[in-house]
């Protein structure tokens, strides 16, 4: 499989796997009947599968028509897969109230957050295999930037800041290199300075777990 065209994917993927582990491991470790713990971790949560939510829903607009002309079945299999991860997240959205102070809720919460990450997973994996290989074989590295632009052009402004967080924690140090030298050739100097500081948090926290 090629490697040295652009892949829309990578970055904001590895983001989201990123923020889905760390959600997954708090939510095996954390003692429920510690309502405040639990309040703190289910807002995060809401938040996580709501840009989460949203990310694929962006990728409906954009590449869903794109995929359409060229890999119907595999776009249909594509929205097919999203609309389970929104059954899903209905289900983790059902049990966040009641999971917290009460450790069975909390231990039903962590059981349908499994399923969701393995749904997630599945699917992120065959975006970056089956769906990009159909955009690299249809499309020039150009028209595949385009249409990521299409895409972070639809990310209210409130929430650029956590993907940035995302993706940059998750990514490795070449990615970080390469990702806000891109943004220095367009983005506002504020994003850049905020993503700079979470490369730098994100480089602290890898050396601290060394």
């Amino acid at each position: 499989m090629q490697t040295d065209r652009y892949n829309l994917y990578l970055y904001i993927h590895k983001g989201i796997r990123r923020e889905l582990s760390d959600l997954l491991r708090i939510a095996g470790s954390l003692d429920f009947t510690d309502r405040e713990a639990a309040r703190n971790f289910t807002q995060r949560l809401r938040l996580s599968l709501r840009l989460m939510h949203e990310h694929a829903e962006h990728e409906d607009r954009v590449i869903d028509p794109l995929l359409q002309q060229f890999a119907p079945k595999l776009a249909r299999r594509v929205l097919s897969t999203h609309k389970v991860l929104d059954e899903h997240e209905r289900e983790i959205l059902g049990l966040c109230e009641a999971a917290i102070g009460d450790p069975a809720s909390g231990y039903r919460l962590y059981l349908a957050l499994s399923r969701y990450a393995a749904t997630q997973y599945a699917h992120m994996s065959d975006e970056e295999t089956e769906v990009i290989g159909q955009m690299w074989l249809n499309m020039s590295d150009e028209e595949i930037i385009a249409a990521e632009n299409s895409i972070v052009k639809g990310v209210q402004p409130q929430d650029v800041g956590v993907y940035f967080t995302w993706m940059l924690h998750g990514i490795n140090e070449p990615e970080r290199v390469a990702f806000i030298e891109a943004l220095r050739k367009g983005a506002p100097p504020e994003a850049v300075a905020f993503a700079e500081e979470q490369a730098r948090a994100a480089r602290e926290a890898q050396l601290a777990a060394a």
